[in-house]
């Protein structure tokens, strides 16, 4: 159930956060952003967190703010299917799970073969943990059903 809880966590924070960028102009969120980076650093100016984020947020591409709208909506609302499908416990919730979210890291690491971005392999990284989330608990609830 702990699993499932971050999931619908991690969708209402992709939905919000898109419908944010959607919404506000692309420099808000930079803005915000590297306010808070640039916060850090202050505090600690080694910070290698604080630091690449910073990078990033100077180096961003407003244009760029279209593809993570689209990123964000998408991977929100696969997400709420996938969490309203476990929790109605559909067989198909774990294959549509796993294959949606197979697809968007292979989409994410074509995407960041176009343009380098660190944040398109930070949302991979996150992806693949749930991926691997996902499998154990197919695992554990194929093993209660028998």
């Amino acid at each position: 159930m702990l699993s499932l809880l971050a999931k619908a966590a991690l969708a209402v924070f992709q939905l919000a956060a898109g419908f944010a960028l959607l919404v506000l102009p692309a420099n808000a969120a930079t803005g915000l952003i590297g306010f808070m980076a640039r916060n850090e650093l202050a505090e600690d100016p080694t910070d290698p967190i604080a630091q690449m984020i910073n990078s990033w947020v100077t180096s961003f591409d407003p244009q760029a703010s279209h593809f993570y709208v689209v990123y964000l909506l998408g991977h929100g609302a696969i997400h709420t299917i996938v969490v309203l499908s476990l929790l109605l416990k559909w067989r198909i919730a774990y294959p549509f799970s796993l294959t949606s979210l197979f697809a968007f890291v292979a989409y994410q690491l074509w995407h960041f073969t176009q343009s380098p971005d660190i944040i398109l392999l930070a949302l991979s990284v996150v992806d693949v943990f749930v991926i691997v989330i996902v499998i154990l608990e197919h695992r554990r609830t194929a093993s209660q059903s028998t």
